[in-house]
């Protein structure tokens, strides 16, 4: 099993390498992965879809929520800081469904409805770093982890920057690897 002081030393450099991608470069390969993501077979025949609001520097979700929200029941996770949680929520309009939350991430507001993880077809995730396994490295505090956990089944798809993958993350028996990472 990893030490904790291994894991946050990865994480540490995978942070650094994003960060150093300008942010020209982020914003074409963001939209490289997007369209690579919108091929994807998994991802076109499902209609219930949970998604994230991207935070700078990760890949650039924002993009394509306004024209995926018209197709598909989109879902964004909704940061629950008592339980260290997150929820699912569906949106149908960003600029009327999502507010700043938790951490200052764009969420969905309470009134969202909410739909549990085991309900989805497909969960597309951020990561700061993702392994040839499939296998996804987090920011460290454990919430995608628990929603991962309670997919089961369901399709994961982490996205990230070619810069992001490494050949070997440490992991835990408690790591829940993606059936696919998409790339530029």
């Amino acid at each position: 099993m990893p030490s904790p002081s291994s894991k946050n030393t990865v994480r540490q450099e995978l942070l650094v390498r994003r960060r150093a991608i300008p942010r020209s470069k982020r914003l074409r390969k963001s939209r490289k992965i997007l369209r690579k993501l919108f091929k994807h077979p998994r991802f076109l025949a499902a209609k219930k879809i949970a998604f994230y609001f991207d935070i700078a520097p990760e890949v650039q979700t924002r993009l394509c929520l306004e024209t995926l929200v018209k197709d598909k029941e989109i879902y964004l996770p909704r940061v629950n800081l008592n339980t260290r949680r997150l929820s699912l929520c569906r949106i149908q309009s960003i600029k009327n469904d999502l507010q700043r939350g938790a951490y200052s991430i764009m969420e969905p507001k309470a009134t969202c409805p909410r739909r549990s993880v085991s309900r989805m077809e497909v969960i597309v995730v951020p990561g700061v770093g993702f392994d040839k396994k499939g296998n996804r490295m987090g920011r460290g505090a454990g919430y995608y982890d628990q929603l991962l956990r309670k997919a089961g089944k369901i399709f994961k798809i982490g996205l990230c920057f070619r810069e992001q993958m490494v050949r070997q993350l440490p992991v835990t028996k408690t790591d829940v690897p993606m059936d696919c990472v998409i790339t530029d």
